[in-house]
């Protein structure tokens, strides 16, 4: 839905591929992964979002202030009612996305495994696979790749390896089941070298 974007990546999403956002924090990953996934959604293909950090209610009122052009501190604290013209507008992309297939999952504090066990169950019940295992069309955001907890980091294994096996389970998991998933992950901020 990018075309900017679509075009960087060889002409967009691709079955059986991950694809790798990176970015600051607060620069705008979420607003970004929410954007590209309502815009998925109005073509029709079922969209699961994957969040480490915020709550289905918070992807909702990201998703009616980019819809009604609002701004987002009147939605989350029900000002928008204030105005007719805001709440028709709200009331409105309420409704269309009740009819998008877009699904969000939390998935803060989950170990690995069992966030790919939502990824799976979702294609099995929501999406379906065809006849040959693989899954029907659909998009999965990722937001963001992160260590939940310090599980597997030992003085033999560096977070950056155990974040290679995350990514590495996710291409295989976008392979077997040949959907593209976008992925972000926080770019850290480094100091000035001297």
């Amino acid at each position: 839905g990018f075309p900017v974007y679509d075009q960087a990546i060889g002409g967009g999403l691709r079955k059986g591929t991950v694809n790798v956002i990176g970015a600051r924090p607060k620069t705008g990953k979420t607003l970004l992964s929410d954007n590209m996934g309502r815009n998925i959604a109005k073509l029709g293909i079922p969209v699961l979002n994957m969040d480490t950090e915020m709550s289905k209610v918070d992807h909702i009122h990201r998703l009616l202030a980019m819809s009604t052009e609002i701004e987002i501190n009147k939605i989350e604290t029900g000002r928008f009612g204030e105005s007719p013209i805001y709440k028709a507008k709200v009331v409105e992309a309420a409704q269309e996305l009740k009819t998008l297939p877009i699904h969000h999952k939390v998935i803060a504090g989950k170990p690995f495994d069992e966030q790919l066990a939502i990824m799976r169950r979702w294609l099995v019940k929501e999406v379906g696979l065809n006849d040959d295992g693989t899954a029907k069309d659909c998009v999965i955001f990722y937001d963001y790749l992160k260590l939940m907890d310090s599980a597997g980091i030992s003085q033999d294994l560096k977070e950056y390896q155990v974040l290679g096996f995350m990514m590495t389970s996710l291409h295989n998991f976008a392979v077997r089941y040949q959907i593209p998933i976008v992925a972000f992950i926080q770019l850290k901020i480094g100091r000035a070298h001297v």
